[in-house]
């Protein structure tokens, strides 16, 4: 490829080959006002012409906003107004145009939704009015002077014009982007080009086509204007496809119908200001095989920044492959051979598939970081059904599709025995109650699934099986245990559709595969499966199950470490089937490298199996991450590639263990109540929260926790835990009475306020009063939250508990206590009564506590960050020790201040736990997980900074004979008993230690 570069030209000529006679078009941000209007501009105005917009939802309410225009033609006007539509806040307003007093026409505007879409939608509203020849004010006014709420009252432009049948675009009235394409020798068919334009934001996509006359919006154009060799097509606006706040990036084929693609692309390319020769700005000519091109085009042409950012891919591809060539790869740990970790990496796309040359180069940037090649090794599904519902599989399509993916895949020389696994979509959720409770295809299934549970109308608080039907949050009381299972039932028919495209994928294919869905981390959000309606426990109780699919994220979260919450969580739901984990390890979107260490060390630790790296880019394949000079995929971090090449190489180090090892069953329980989740969705995230926050002050301790489902501990599983963790006001009666026979023969229980108050209808619980070491009092809801984690900072402390050598405070929920006699008081509230009671029951032991210590522990962290961010944002001179931690901040997302004082009351039940290893330093997260050839102990340091000497003590089964280190090779121990090992080496963000049995 050859380019020139042209001088530009002027946005006087630019307009006057656009602007017919008798247009005015004017910028409402330009208006003057007296007040009650501002300039929006930023994320709000992304598709507002000019990139802004006049806002006047507040403020002065009589305010008004005025321009003048000169009107050169006198005559009958259609005043056309540009203004988003909000479908849930209204803001009326006024255009009225004046000559001095006399009003030459007024109009309403957005009294109700005019858009197309469920989110704020720009729209072209008009009304006619006569106009004479001079000056004429145009003003906007709020309707009745009132202020509006939301994204409301927000006006983007406005178009006077005489043409009646003018139909209004903004794009027409600010820069624009021409572009005439000459074929060049060699072709034997005619030909045309094709532009697949992809955006960085929604609409995602458009089809242009190029042919002699010009440019239309199709995927093709007519046979009597294709080109053949030396043909040029005419000069071709190609504004339309080119956003204005982001340009757009031009995926360029040259076709000879859209599903023949030519051979080689052999051209020349103008580019353009206007449709004028001494409008060239740049040329470029191409000879590619296969004959595609990709482009980005900046917002506009018309500045020398704006074409130096105009770029190939083969240019943008060959600077980042010079900057990866020289990089210091990380030599350490081993490449993969048999852990699948794959990666999202956009190089063969065979819609628009890249040059050569290009290819090449990107696979060979690629190729540093070590991931496994995924060409035929997944397969996708068949997400079809009828009348939008799961419990209407569209079998007939269902079939079709497969069958058409498995005959291209045996085509390209695909194996079954190759596929590492089927994902049959992205990001399912359980269906709204209010959809399955009116589609009548729910209503048979949901019965014969509550049959199959053994239950009986009596059972759900009904006379007979014609009462039992699906309903809604809002039936909730009146129907406690129809609403129960209701909700329930939302994961059930998501995984028998998921089963069934499950079963007729391997039926097709000939083979046996995990089969998943990537399910979104909505438990991390809001620490509540039902916010979602996908209970990992419900899912995966199921024969049909053979695996699960998700994704850190962790957006909103307190830490990135809860999306090792998440882990755990699929953990406990495969424990009993063992069905596979494999995720997504989101590596993009600004995360830093030392967080993508910690969250893959974490994750490896808790069971995940395969791994997908999202997303890698490059930057000029997707519209993921922005146009490729910002863009957030991780191609575009630099600073992230030794990262994400070390941790393939870190998990080589150990694969041939940590493939099969899981961690070794633990002796702490973390009972996970769905009953409270179903009943404090949309009402408090409190009591998750506290639930999640709880397992992370474990885990900073190296305290083994296995999380266990209320069905699982109905299932006598927790026979084989000496201690207990429950947050959360619901617990079936049937988990309480196995929960309460599992405290008098000795088990030590942790109940936070208000655990296991109600049972799985919502009525009050009394199953375990008898043996509580306190009288506990209805809970007092002190502050609503239903936020995600990032925002438990917010919670305002409503009261103190005090021990001695700690305290906390009291958030979101309270409970008051009465110790009972023969107990202790182990804490205590400002005004002196009990926070916190510890009492004996039967052989075993419960500590009550009064209000939700997890909460605490986390507010008190991201408060002690929050605050160094502040004084970071507001420039105060820092402390020497503010100075270090603020490293720690530009390091990672996560906090890493917190009170060891409340952790180590949190831990109190654990006091005669042995735990597996001993470590020297808390937040270091330390997994044990044995194998018959030794023991992997993956380590991540949540500490936020290099730890120069770590100590640990591990109980060993046996003789070791080698320690190797992932990051450091073979290290020193030793074996001081024949149960102990003790080593230390230097921690940076993470490391796997692998002690090999002779």
């Amino acid at each position: 490829m050859t380019s020139k570069l042209h001088a530009s030209i002027s946005l006087a000529l630019l307009f006057a080959s656009i602007v017919s006679a008798g247009e005015v078009f004017i910028e409402a941000e330009s208006f003057k006002t007296t007040g009650g209007w501002t300039i929006i501009e930023g994320a709000e105005a992304k598709a507002a012409s000019g990139l802004a917009m006049l806002g006047g939802a507040g403020d002065a309410k009589d305010g008004i906003a005025t321009t003048t225009v000169s009107i050169k033609d006198a005559g009958h006007y259609h005043l056309w107004v540009r203004y988003s539509s909000h479908p849930k806040w209204r803001g009326p307003f006024h255009v009225t145009a004046m000559t001095g007093e006399r009003v030459l026409g007024d109009a309403l505007f957005d009294t109700e939704f005019a858009g197309q879409r469920t989110k704020p939608d720009p729209v072209w509203k008009s009304f006619e009015l006569d106009l004479p020849e001079g000056e004429v004010t145009l003003k906007l006014g709020k309707h009745q002077n009132l202020n509006s709420g939301g994204a409301s009252r927000q006006i983007d432009c406005l178009l006077l014009t005489m043409d009646g049948k003018l139909v209004p675009n903004h794009l027409h009235f600010g820069a624009q982007t021409f572009v005439r394409v000459t074929l060049g020798a060699g072709y034997e068919k005619p030909a045309y080009i094709h532009i697949f334009a992809d955006h960085f934001h929604a609409p995602w996509y458009d089809h242009y086509s190029l042919g002699r006359i010009g440019a239309v919006a199709s995927v093709t154009v007519k046979k009597q204007d294709f080109l053949k060799s030396g043909e040029s097509t005419a000069w071709c606006n190609l504004t339309p496809t080119i956003y204005q706040d982001s340009g757009a990036m031009l995926h360029v084929t040259a076709r000879h119908a859209y599903t023949e693609y030519a051979e080689s692309l052999r051209a020349t390319f103008e580019f353009a200001t206007a449709p004028d020769e001494k409008a060239i700005v740049r040329t470029m000519k191409f000879d590619n095989k296969p004959g595609t091109v990709g482009i980005f085009m900046p917002p506009n042409l018309l500045t020398a920044e704006n074409l130096a950012l105009m770029k190939t891919d083969a240019e943008i591809a060959e600077a980042t492959g010079k900057l990866a060539d020289a990089h210091a790869w990380p030599t350490h740990g081993k490449p993969l051979s048999k852990f699948p970790f794959f990666v999202s990496a956009n190089i063969d796309n065979s819609f628009t598939p890249p040059s050569e040359a290009v290819r090449a180069r990107e696979q060979k940037t690629l190729d540093y970081f070590g991931f496994t090649s995924s060409h035929l090794r997944h397969i996708g599904g068949a997400w079809l059904m009828k009348d939008k519902s799961f419990c209407s599989p569209d079998i007939e399509k269902m079939r079709a599709k497969l069958q058409q993916a498995a005959a291209g895949f045996k085509k390209e020389g695909g194996k079954v025995e190759d596929i590492v696994f089927c994902e049959l979509t992205d990001e399912p959720t359980g269906q709204p109650l209010d959809f399955i409770s009116k589609e009548p295809s729910y209503a048979e299934p949901f019965r014969a699934w509550l049959k199959k549970l053994g239950k009986t109308p009596a059972d759900l608080l009904v006379k007979d099986w014609d009462a039992v039907k699906i309903v809604t949050r809002e039936q909730r009381a009146e129907s406690p245990a129809l609403y129960y299972y209701s909700q329930r039932f939302r994961t059930r028919a998501l995984g028998d559709f998921m089963a069934t495209q499950g079963a007729m994928a391997k039926e097709i294919y000939g083979g046996d595969f995990p089969v998943l869905a990537n399910f979104s981390d909505g438990a991390v959000y809001g620490a509540n499966f039902y916010i979602q309606g996908v209970d990992y426990f419900e899912l995966l109780d199921s024969p049909d199950q053979n695996a699960i699919w998700g994704e850190d994220w962790a957006n909103g979260s307190s830490s990135y470490q809860c999306a090792s919450f998440n882990i755990d969580l699929m953990r406990a739901a495969t424990r009993e089937r063992g069905q596979i984990i494999a995720h997504h390890l989101v590596s993009h979107a600004n995360r830093k490298a030392w967080d993508i260490k910690l969250k893959a060390t974490s994750e490896v630790a808790r069971g995940v199996k395969i791994f997908n790296n999202f997303s890698y880019g490059p930057t000029w394949a997707t519209h993921e991450g922005g146009p490729y000079w910002r863009s957030h995929v991780w191609q575009g971090k630099p600073e992230t590639w030794t990262a994400n090449a070390a941790i393939t190489r870190e998990i080589g180090a150990v694969e041939d263990i940590v493939l099969s090892a899981m961690p070794a069953p633990a002796k702490v329980a973390l009972l996970y109540s769905t009953a409270s989740d179903v009943w404090t969705v949309e009402e408090t995230n409190a009591y998750g929260f506290d639930r999640m926050h709880t397992w992370m002050a474990l885990s900073h301790a190296q305290m083994p926790v296995d999380i266990i489902s209320e069905q699982q501990a109905e299932r006598d599983m927790l026979d084989s835990y000496r201690v207990c963790y429950l947050s959360g006001p619901n617990l079936t009666i049937a988990a309480a009475t196995k929960l309460k026979q599992w405290v008098k023969a000795g088990g030590t229980l942790w109940l936070t306020a208000g655990a296991a108050s109600r049972d799985e209808f919502n009525r009050p619980l009394h199953v375990l009063d008898d043996i509580l070491p306190a009288t506990r009092s209805e809970v007092m809801p002190l502050q609503a939250f239903v936020a995600s984690g990032r925002y438990l900072n917010t919670l305002a402390a409503k009261d103190e508990v005090q021990w001695e050598g700690g305290k906390a405070s009291v958030l979101a929920i309270k409970q008051p206590l009465t110790a009972n006699a023969g107990s202790t008081t182990l804490a205590k509230h400002k005004d002196g009564s009990a926070a916190m009671v510890r009492g004996s029951a039967g052989q075993g032991q419960i500590t009550c506590c009064g209000f939700l210590p997890a909460l605490s522990y986390i507010k008190s962290a991201l408060d002690a960050r929050a605050a160094l961010q502040k004084k970071i944002d507001d420039k105060t001179t820092l402390t020497a020790d503010e100075q270090h931690e603020a490293k720690l901040i530009e390091r990672s997302y996560n906090p890493w201040k917190f009170p060891s004082d409340l952790r180590d009351i949190i831990l109190t039940p654990t006091a005669k736990i042995t735990k597996p290893i001993l470590c020297d330093h808390a937040l270091v997260d330390a997994v044990f997980m044995p194998h018959e050839k030794g023991i992997v102990i993956p380590l991540a340091n949540y500490t936020l900074e290099p730890i120069q000497k770590l100590t640990l003590t591990i109980n060993v089964p046996r003789t070791i004979a080698k320690a190797e280190s992932a990051t450091h090779g073979e290290i020193g121990f030793k074996q001081t008993t024949p149960t102990t090992v003790v080593l230390s080496l230097p921690l940076d963000n993470n490391d796997f230690v692998k002690l090999l049995f002779p």
